[in-house]
């Protein structure tokens, strides 16, 4: 019985650290992060909108089904190594497809994504870029979850300012 629940705490405890693998990013010195929760989202529809316009009845449709979106990024070159390390074993882990990588002006980026209830929806959107942005050396991590529209999400992510934003809108126009 011993052995069962020592399998199961060690079992836990490595899905567990996986799941938390870029949250314990978000208060590191040197690491610029951002946390949008399903709570702004929802905040976000209730602003008074022309839901009459079928451009603004989609963008609505698209934040009422996130859950959130984090993003991680630094120029330190040890955690840009550990964050390398950690998305490395997140992807070895997790049930995410590869959609595409491409190499832009001196960044590497790689995207995937979890299949969500069709083929125009998916689950999360992962993507890491990892390369040289305005001169210096940088990793972004950007973590999207929901209940996702791959048409829309480049749009949202350029709205929002996420560092990244560009390859993903590359990446919308291409669906």
């Amino acid at each position: 019985m011993k052995k069962l629940v020592l399998i199961i705490a060690v079992l836990l405890s490595t899905y567990v650290s996986t799941a938390q693998n870029f949250d314990k990013y978000e208060n590191m010195k040197d690491v610029k992060s951002m946390v949008v929760t399903s709570k702004m989202f929802k905040l976000l529809t209730k602003i008074d909108l022309d839901s009459n316009d079928p451009e603004t009845q989609q963008y609505i449709d698209l934040i009422e089904n996130l859950d959130n979106i984090k993003v991680f990024a630094t120029e330190s070159q040890s955690l840009r190594s550990q964050m390398k390390a950690d998305v490395t074993s997140y992807l070895s882990s997790s049930s995410l497809d590869e959609l595409m990588r491409f190499n832009d002006d001196g960044k590497s980026v790689k995207l995937y994504s979890k299949p969500g209830k069709n083929s125009d929806y998916v689950k999360e959107v992962f993507m890491f870029i990892d390369g040289i942005e305005d001169g210096k050396p940088m990793s972004v991590v950007v973590q999207i979850k929901g209940d996702l529209s791959l048409k829309q999400i480049g749009r949202l992510a350029e709205d929002l300012n996420i560092t990244g934003a560009d390859q993903l809108k590359k990446v919308s126009k291409s669906k």
